[in-house]
């Protein structure tokens, strides 16, 4: 079993989408009911009730994923002054490759911002339990990456 860290704000967008998806999937059964009732003899011959069966296969699907992640999620606090690259914290890196610095926040298993990478995600897996100064070499999409920890602050 793993656990599946979230900050509190990200957590919270998780149980909004699992009510979403819940309520779609009722809505759905609901769409399925009135195209019984609008004059097919069989459900065979029913489009809409047969893509209410598809669709309600796909969301339940979505819903069951949800609610496993969300029951071995486990919420963390972001440090106020990080010392480490942690989730909830920024992090600034000189990408040596390419001679450019790049800035983003460590996530979330699952979170929503463009600029938040997940902790799950490669390039956070090589950064984290960095400090300042230190130079992190690993593999990212299929190639070896050379990275430079240049400020860890707490995040947006």
């Amino acid at each position: 079993m793993t656990a599946y860290y979230f900050l509190r704000k990200d957590f919270e967008e998780l149980a909004r989408q699992i009510l979403a998806i819940d309520g779609r999937i009722r809505e759905i059964g609901h769409e399925m009911g009135a195209s019984c009732e609008e004059g097919a003899e069989t459900y065979h011959d029913n489009f809409a009730y047969e893509d209410g069966e598809r669709q309600q296969h796909m969301w339940s699907h979505r819903l069951q994923e949800l609610v496993n992640i969300k029951n071995l999620a486990r919420i963390v606090s972001s440090q106020r002054e990080p010392e480490r690259v942690s989730i909830g914290c920024s992090v600034t890196v000189l990408d040596l490759d390419a001679d450019a610095e790049k800035e983003f926040a460590i996530g979330s298993y699952m979170n929503y911002r463009d600029d938040v990478v997940s902790y799950a995600a490669p390039l956070a897996r090589l950064l984290m339990g960095g400090t300042v100064g230190d130079c992190r070499v690993g593999i990212i999409a299929g190639k070896e990456r050379h990275f430079e920890i240049i400020s860890i602050g707490n995040s947006r």
